[in-house]
């Protein structure tokens, strides 16, 4: 099972996503500003849903540049792991929130509120499943050539 989080301020989206399945699935919005909080309420998901792998998004510039905010997703990434045993992966989350905005369109004001994050994640794992793709169709190619 693979947990996705989209790391904010106010609220992390988050989204789980099977194996077998692989179709994501948006699981839990933390409103939530304190990391303990937030490392605490990931650790039950991680627990309860049997998660072995978390991928977080990193909102890379449009030039594919790392920001402070980056870095402090990072540190709180390799802070998690300390306290749980499961695999981070990073995947570019550029525009995520802006597509996610796009996908709401028309919606009630609190419907996005509580969705926008929520869906930020599931396009997390979306990124995810499809840069996971396309290494597997890269060696099979290589390995046929």
């Amino acid at each position: 099972m693979i947990l996705s989080v989209d790391f904010g301020r106010k609220r992390t989206g988050t989204a789980i996503l099977d194996y077998e399945v692989k179709i994501p699935f948006p699981h839990k919005l933390i409103e939530e500003t304190n990391a303990r909080k937030i490392k605490r309420q990931l650790m039950d998901i991680i627990k309860e849903s049997n998660i072995d792998t978390v991928v977080f998004g990193l909102p890379l510039s449009d030039k594919g540049e790392e920001s402070l905010w980056c870095l402090e997703i990072r540190q709180f990434a390799e802070w998690l792991t300390k306290s749980v045993n499961v695999n981070i992966i990073f995947v570019n989350e550029y525009a995520t929130s802006k597509e996610a905005d796009t996908i709401l369109k028309g919606k009630k004001k609190s419907v996005k509120k509580t969705s926008r994050d929520l869906i930020a994640a599931v396009l997390i794992l979306e990124t995810f499943i499809y840069l996971e793709e396309l290494e597997k169709s890269k060696n099979n190619y290589n390995e046929n050539t």
